[in-house]
């Protein structure tokens, strides 16, 4: 596999990552270093917010003018918020780079903020909080991100809350802009079939200066909280059961994560995997389970996701941890290492073969830690130790520290 990739630092601090891919596609993905962590408590929401408001037209293509450009060229535009980050991306047939390049830098650097619009805006935002409130599996993560993070910014809901986002005014997304996307705080990704040398000249002319330099506006990220265990139950107007136990995990920038992905593939990935063979397979006591390690920057979040109709919860999470101090004493046998082993390499490669995953894989990594990120992850996937599955196993998933979250239908006794 040839993961070759040119990365350049220009004069503005604007930092540009090029992949030379053979496809009938190029993807532009713009990254950047702000999401919700960075922003302040009275303004939770403004990242993802900014986000819908850049759509709403700029200065050189108002109202959906920019949108209709892309799709005037076959292109598909879109964008993404997380705790860490902000990013826009086009995809397009490779011979319409070179607008697509404009369309993508205007659309972040030339915004309009029209008051009207940030006014209806709120409107449709306030809709997502309300229907994320209103689904089960959205109540489940947010509520579970919430008690295990809880004391940090990780608690806070990408959405923000109805306070935060009806309080947003047009300077509040002018001051945001103006401190979070200059190219300093910027990573252009461009994965696709095109000159190197040209796309590099064509970005230096947009980027000509450098912007303010970022200031820290916040305090630096609080110490992790370990709270002792924890039990949450919601009732909801639904007709299923649904539960999750969280672990608080490390960031990307520790070893560990690689081997928490593992981890999570012999335990909950799979109809071969531990829990699946064990609670719905042998003992039918859910209808699913799956587990999931999540990292951001900062920290990580190790899940055991499940829906289930009649069963008893408790007894559902005691097997769990039971199944977690089997794998203790009966650690996973070679087919089993193997398996995980296949499943992540094979679907690492799967992201990476097309342009906008290879892009938004190597966006992510360059904006929260360094693109050499996969270069260890793949190192260490081919390397794994039965031992150092089961350190992490002891490291982490210790149930004197886990939170579980059930949610139950209304009716329920």
């Amino acid at each position: 596999m040839n993961l070759s990739y040119t990365k350049k630092v220009f004069p503005s601090d604007l930092k540009v990552v090029f992949r030379r891919m053979k496809s009938p596609l190029v993807t532009l993905n713009l990254w950047a270093r702000v999401g919700v962590k960075d922003e302040e408590p009275v303004q939770i929401g403004i990242s993802h917010f900014f986000e819908h408001m850049v759509f709403k037209g700029t200065t050189n293509y108002p109202g959906l003018e920019l949108s209709r450009q892309v799709q005037a060229i076959g292109g598909n535009i879109n964008a993404g918020t997380s705790l860490d980050t902000t990013d826009f991306y086009i995809v397009v047939p490779n011979n319409h780079w070179e607008k697509s390049l404009e369309l993508i830098i205007d659309l972040v650097n030339n915004p309009l903020f029209n008051p009207i619009d940030i006014e209806r805006e709120k409107k449709v935002i306030i809709q997502e909080i309300h229907l994320d409130e209103d689904d089960p599996e959205e109540k489940l993560a947010t509520t579970l991100y919430h008690e295990v993070f809880s004391g940090t910014p990780y608690e806070r809901s990408i959405l923000g809350s109805k306070d935060t986002i009806a309080h947003l005014k047009r300077e509040n997304f002018i001051y945001h802009q103006e401190y979070f996307y200059h190219p300093s705080n910027l990573t252009l990704v461009v994965c696709g079939d095109l000159p190197e040398n040209q796309l590099f000249e064509k970005i230096d002319q947009f980027y000509k200066n450098g912007g303010k330099p970022l200031q820290n506006l916040f305090s630096s990220f609080p110490p992790l909280p370990k709270v002792q265990r924890k039990r949450i139950e919601i009732n909801m107007d639904i007709h299923h059961h649904y539960g999750a136990i969280g672990f608080l995990g490390p960031g990307i920038r520790q070893d560990d994560f690689c081997l928490l992905k593992f981890l999570s593939v012999i335990l909950g990935d799979g109809i071969d995997s531990r829990l699946n063979a064990r609670l719905r397979e042998k003992e039918q006591l859910v209808d699913s389970i799956h587990t999931n390690f999540s990292y951001y920057q900062e920290s990580g979040i190790f899940s055991i996701i499940f829906t289930f109709a009649n069963s008893d919860p408790k007894k559902i999470e005691a097997i769990i941890q039971e199944e977690c101090e089997l794998l203790l004493n009966h650690p996973p046998q070679d087919i089993e290492i193997k398996r995980a082993k296949n499943l992540l390499l094979s679907g690492f490669y799967h992201s990476i073969e097309t342009t906008l995953g290879s892009a938004e894989l190597l966006g992510r990594l360059d904006t929260i830690d360094t693109i050499d990120t996969v270069f260890r992850y793949l190192k260490n996937m081919q390397n794994v130790q039965t031992k150092q599955i089961i350190d992490v196993l002891k490291k982490y998933l210790d149930f004197n520290f886990a939170v579980s979250v059930i949610i139950n239908p209304e009716d329920h006794r």
